[in-house]
C-alpha cells in the first residue's frame, strides 16, 4: 500500500485512532513537532502495541508519546556510551595489528628478503598477497540442547552447511579499498594524507589505518599470517581456554570485531541502537562467553535446557549482551565499572519515565533481562 505524507493534525489523529493517548492542549502534542514522525514512532513503537486481535495496529492502554520520545533519548544516549568505547577499542586495534604485522615481518627469522623489508613501510609493498594468507576455510557452528555454541573448522568443505572464509576476497576487496580511501582522501585533501605522500610518495600502513572503518581492519585481521593473529591475540590478552585450538581462537577474535564493527556502524549512521540483533555467533569455550550468559548448563548433568530458558539465554546472545561482553574484553576493571554505571544510570532515567510498559521489557528487547551485571563482572 502507497504511503502518502500526513499534515501534523493528521498524524494526532491517526494517533488517537490507534489508541494512544493525546490530549488537546497537552506536551504530549508538542512532541510530533519536535521529531522526525517515522524515527519516534516506527523506530520505538514496538514495545508499546497491543498485540491482541486486531486488524488496525494499536497501542496499549494509556501510551503516551513522551513514553517514546524517553525510549528514543535513551537510545541516543546509550548509544554515545558505547560508541565512546567502541572508538577506544578501535585505536588500540588498529594499532596492534600494525604492530604485529611489523613485528613478524622485519624478524630477521622471517623468510623476507632485505629489500622486502626496506620496502615494507611502502603501500605499494605491504599491500602486496605475498604478506598474507589467501586460502580459504570452512567453519560450521552449532547450538545443542545445552544452549551451548561450538564450532568445527576445516580447510575442505564439509559435507555439512558451512560458511565459507573466503581470504582472497576479502583481501582483493581490501586492497581496492585501500587505494580507493587514499584516492579520496588525496582528493579531499586530507593534509595528514596529502601532506605525507607529497613528501614521501606513499602512505605507510600506520598512516592508513587513521582512514579506515573498524570493518575494514576487521577484514584485514582475517586474511593475516597466523603467527601475526597468534602475536595479536596475546597482546589484546585474549586468550581462551588452553583447550581452545588457535584456528578456534582466532575464528573468534574476528568475530568479536565483526560485532564491534557492525554496532560501530549503527553508532556512525545514527540508527535504532537498543534492540539491535546480531547472528555472530561467539563460541562458547571463548573467553567464557558461555559462563556468563543466561541457565548455563554443565552438559556432564544431562540437564536440558527448557525453551524458555534456551530462548532467553539465545536473546542474551544476539542482543547487546554480546556487545557488552566484547567491550569488557578490552576494559580493566574501573572502566568497565564506569561503563556499567553509565549504562544503569541511563535505564534508571527511563524507568521513571515509563508508565505503560516495564523497564524489563526493554531489557529483554536488549537480551539484559538477566543478572548480566554479576556475570560479565565475575572473575574480570
Amino acid at each position: 500500500m502507497d504511503k502518502f505524507f500526513s499534515l501534523y493534525s493528521q498524524r494526532v489523529e491517526i494517533l488517537r485512532h490507534r489508541n494512544m493517548n493525546i490530549p488537546n492542549s497537552s506536551e504530549q502534542k508538542e512532541i510530533l513537532k519536535r521529531y522526525s514522525y517515522y524515527n519516534i514512532i516506527n523506530g520505538y513503537k514496538d514495545p508499546f502495541l497491543f498485540h491482541g486481535s486486531s486488524k488496525v495496529e494499536k497501542y496499549k492502554d494509556g501510551t503516551q508519546l513522551s513514553e517514546l520520545e524517553a525510549l528514543l533519548t535513551f537510545d541516543t544516549n546509550i548509544r554515545l556510551i558505547f560508541l565512546k568505547e567502541i572508538l577506544k577499542i578501535e585505536e588500540i586495534i588498529k594499532n596492534q595489528i600494525v604492530q604485529s604485522f611489523y613485528t613478524y615481518h622485519l624478524d630477521p627469522k622471517s623468510n623476507n628478503t632485505s629489500t622486502q623489508q626496506n620496502n615494507l613501510h611502502r603501500d605499494s609493498e605491504y599491500l602486496r598477497s605475498t604478506y598474507y594468507t589467501l586460502d580459504a576455510s570452512y567453519s560450521v557452528y552449532s547450538i545443542n540442547n545445552f544452549g551451548i555454541v561450538s564450532t568445527s573448522i576445516s580447510n575442505s568443505k564439509p559435507n555439512v552447511q558451512s560458511t565459507k572464509l573466503d581470504r582472497q576476497a576479502a583481501y582483493n576487496k581490501f586492497v581496492k579499498t585501500a587505494n580507493q580511501t587514499i584516492h579520496q582522501q588525496k582528493k579531499n585533501k586530507n593534509l595528514s594524507i596529502t601532506s605525507y605522500l607529497n613528501q614521501h610518495g606513499y602512505i605507510p600502513m600506520w598512516i592508513l589505518m587513521n582512514v579506515l572503518t573498524l570493518g575494514n581492519v576487521s577484514h584485514l585481521f582475517t586474511f593475516q599470517k597466523e603467527a601475526i593473529q597468534l602475536h595479536m591475540i596475546k597482546s589484546l590478552k585474549l586468550h581462551s581456554s588452553p583447550n581452545t585450538s588457535n584456528n578456534l581462537t582466532i575464528l573468534n577474535t574476528a568475530r568479536s570485531l565483526q560485532i564491534l564493527s557492525i554496532f560501530r556502524n549503527i553508532c556512525a549512521h545514527n540508527e535504532r541502537f537498543y534492540n539491535t540483533q546480531v547472528k555472530v555467533p561467539i563460541d562458547d569455550i571463548f573467553m567464557q562467553f558461555g559462563l556468563k550468559l543466561p541457565h548455563s548448563v554443565d552438559p556432564s548433568s544431562n540437564r536440558r535446557l527448557n525453551k524458555s530458558k534456551s530462548n532467553q539465554r539465545l536473546n542474551a546472545r544476539r542482543g547487546i549482551f554480546s556487545l557488552i561482553f566484547v567491550i569488557s574484553l578490552f576494559l580493566r576493571k574501573n572502566d568497565l565499572n564506569h561503563f556499567i554505571e553509565e549504562i544503569q544510570k541511563e535505564f534508571l532515567v527511563l524507568d521513571e519515565k515509563l508508565h505503560t510498559i516495564s523497564i524489563v521489557e526493554i531489557k529483554r528487547l536488549m537480551g539484559l533481562n538477566f543478572e548480566w551485571i554479576d556475570s560479565i563482572m565475575h572473575d574480570h
